[in-house]
């Protein structure tokens, strides 16, 4: 019998809970917002406006330079959203829509972009086995 891992991570690419600047481009409108998570091929965020599951995306990612303050290296890529929920977003009844988007298309070197931003800024993992 084998057993599973509760609420461990299996995925193939490391995802990290970073809030960055991100803009969403559908062809009607123009949303910018921050990312929750993000991986070197997708992101989580969340929006004020509803959009539609398979919607292809524009996508500009603002990755902060490392002790340049105010300075970022920009990821462009095209994203097609997988994951829509709503939620409300204060006690003015405004909505929010959490977001999944995949990177259908990103180049290598725009990938390598994010995969080197997020090994600088994974979070420590917690030590493995009981304490001694």
């Amino acid at each position: 019998m084998k057993l599973k891992h509760i609420g461990a991570e299996h995925r193939k690419h490391l995802r990290i809970n970073e809030r960055l600047k991100f803009k969403l481009k559908t062809n009607h409108f123009d949303v910018v917002t921050e990312t929750i998570n993000f991986s070197c091929i997708g992101a989580y965020c969340q929006a004020n406006k509803y959009i539609s599951l398979m919607t292809s995306l524009d996508i500009v990612l603002a990755l902060p330079i490392v002790d340049k303050e105010d300075e970022f290296e920009y990821v462009k890529c095209t994203g097609l959203v997988v994951r829509v929920e709503k939620v409300s977003f204060d006690a003015n009844k405004r909505n929010a829509y959490n977001i999944a988007i995949y990177f259908s298309e990103i180049e290598d070197s725009e990938k390598q972009k994010i995969e080197s931003f997020v090994g600088r800024h994974r979070e420590p993992k917690p030590p493995q086995g009981p304490e001694i």
